[in-house]
């Protein structure tokens, strides 16, 4: 019988735990020095700057102000000058509402030969005023996308039951 392996001493794990608090510590101690040691002593609350921010601030919002509601030169040897947001704002938009719009890509048709701008690219012997599809009556009033309605159902009231609400 081997007595030995019961009497020997277990290993402990603290030496393990010791020495990975030692390298934290090391670790902390480092970039310290390197940092120089010392906490950084600014004081962010500062009286001074703080009027002298809102001072600044209050004179670019003035600024900014001014630019948007009045004229002026921007460059006046280039002929550039400012106008007012609003204003610039309206005659954008009667530009924009006097142009047509185009496409900003070249548009090809099914055979992919590139269609030319004053043609509009529908299908050959398609008609715009003809959205229904045959067989649909234009006094029908019904959208051309919805299922077709039986007329003698219509105004009775009476609809159709799938087979899995029967």
């Amino acid at each position: 019988m081997h007595t030995d392996s019961h009497n020997a001493p277990k290993k402990s794990g603290a030496w393990f735990f010791i020495l990975g608090i030692g390298l934290i510590a090391l670790f902390l101690l480092a970039t310290n020095f390197f940092r120089g040691g010392t906490a950084a002593t600014t004081d962010p609350e500062d009286p001074a700057r703080d009027v002298e921010r809102v001072k600044n601030l209050a004179d670019l919002q003035a600024e900014n102000e001014k630019k948007l509601n009045s004229y002026g030169w921007v460059d006046q040897a280039k002929g550039s000058v400012q106008i007012p947001l609003n204003q610039a704002m309206t005659l954008v938009l009667a530009k924009l509402n006097a142009t047509k719009p185009a496409p900003a890509y070249p548009v090809v048709d099914n055979t992919g030969q590139p269609v030319p701008p004053t043609r509009l690219a529908t299908p050959a012997g398609a008609d715009a005023s003809d959205a229904l599809p045959e067989g649909q009556d234009k006094d029908a009033g019904a959208n051309a996308l919805a299922a077709p309605v039986d007329k003698s159902e219509a105004k009775s009231g009476k609809t159709k039951k799938s087979k899995t609400q029967q």
